[in-house]
């Protein structure tokens, strides 16, 4: 199996020597090395870890992260393929922790269709665009509404948008 690697140490060649010397390791190559990572390109037989990974459908994210003492990767998957994926490491007795989860919103369900209409149409036209590419009068007149509609619409899709943008990162 084809894998990188971007592994934080404040000696890379180490970490160099060592995937030279690890007999799994059928080849390596450092693609980048500076003062604190290196990025390995490497040649592995197939881990456990990948057959709990196609069990459960998904596939990785590369490069992995080597990070304190732990391979941390990134899984985009719906919480069911999540949830199977762990179940397959538990059952191979392959430890895993979880550190964070992101849900990404569904567009479809975050704004109205007509305000999924206007955004789109507002971005098309240039109405975010700096100048402007029309003008909210203009913009208006596409949809046959007046001003005050047009910019209610819009200001209720772009608080709906900054909203869900801004959740985490509000403290």
């Amino acid at each position: 199996m084809l894998g990188t690697a971007d592994i934080e140490t404040p000696d890379t060649a180490i970490i160099v020597r060592h995937f030279d010397d690890a007999p799994e390791v059928r080849s390596s190559e450092a693609v980048h090395t500076d003062e604190e990572t290196v990025l390995i390109q490497y040649i592995i037989p197939k881990p456990e870890s990948y057959d709990a990974l196609r069990a459960s459908g998904n596939f990785p994210r590369f490069p992995a992260l080597m990070r304190d003492g732990g391979l941390h990767t990134e899984l985009t998957a719906s919480h069911e393929r999540l949830s199977q994926f762990t179940d397959e490491l538990a059952t191979a007795d392959i430890p895993c922790e979880i550190l964070s989860l992101t849900q990404s919103p569904d567009p479809v369900e975050l704004l109205t269709e007509r305000q999924r209409q206007f955004v789109t149409e507002a971005i098309e036209r240039g109405y975010y665009d700096s100048p402007r590419g029309c003008t909210l009068t203009e913009f208006a007149g596409a949809f046959d509404v007046n001003k005050s509609a047009a910019s209610g619409i819009l200001l209720r899709a772009e608080g709906r948008i900054i909203r869900e943008f801004m959740k985490d990162s509000a403290a």
